[in-house]
């Protein structure tokens, strides 16, 4: 047991910040970019360890981005309440999101021995775009963690992260929680 924590512990220390992080998000309470800066600190290790480096690169977004929501959500001067996107600023997400697979998954395939370049380029494009929904309180970022999410669980199974891939499908089913609290609050 003590060597199943030892070789699992940084894992399951980053699965019970990232829950943390989502379960204050659906709350819409500031703290959940605290708990997600750690997450994102705690996985980018582990996707580094796993050779998963558009994820691991993504962990610094996702460090950027908690500092950019943390921000965004203590701003006492503007109501924030949870509004819809565009269609236009949808598809420029979309479209944005694919060619950055495209390319970082390019540079990733040419550069380095990365494993899955270009499924985890265009996974990290989406989770980019989705943290900046979130951070915006755009409810459509429980639509793009509900996609991410089902192919991240396929992604992290394929790598032997079984506890992550649990986590992720612990993700899916709190972003259908997410997608309605926040659906019930829409302006």
């Amino acid at each position: 047991m003590i060597e199943f924590i030892q070789s699992h512990g940084l894992e399951y220390a980053g699965i019970a910040t990232a829950l943390l992080g989502i379960f204050y998000s659906i709350k819409q309470h500031k703290i959940a970019w605290i708990w997600n800066f750690i997450a994102s600190f705690i996985y980018g290790i582990l996707f580094y360890q796993v050779g998963l480096y558009s994820d691991m690169e993504l962990q610094g977004v996702f460090m950027a981005m908690a500092i950019y929501g943390f921000v965004q959500w203590n701003k006492p001067d503007q109501l924030w309440e949870v509004k819809s996107s565009t269609r236009l600023n949808l598809l420029i997400g979309i479209g944005g999101s694919l060619i950055f697979g495209l390319v970082s998954g390019y540079l990733h395939h040419e550069l380095s021995n990365v494993s899955l370049p270009f499924l985890d380029a265009t996974l990290t494009g989406f989770s980019i775009w989705g943290t900046y929904l979130a951070a915006k309180k755009k409810i459509e970022n429980w639509l793009v963690w509900i996609f991410v999410d089902i192919l991240y669980i396929g992604v992290y199974i394929y790598k032997g992260m079984n506890g992550t891939a649990i986590l992720y499908a612990v993700f899916l089913l709190f972003a259908f929680r997410g997608f309605y609290a926040w659906r019930k609050k829409l302006s």
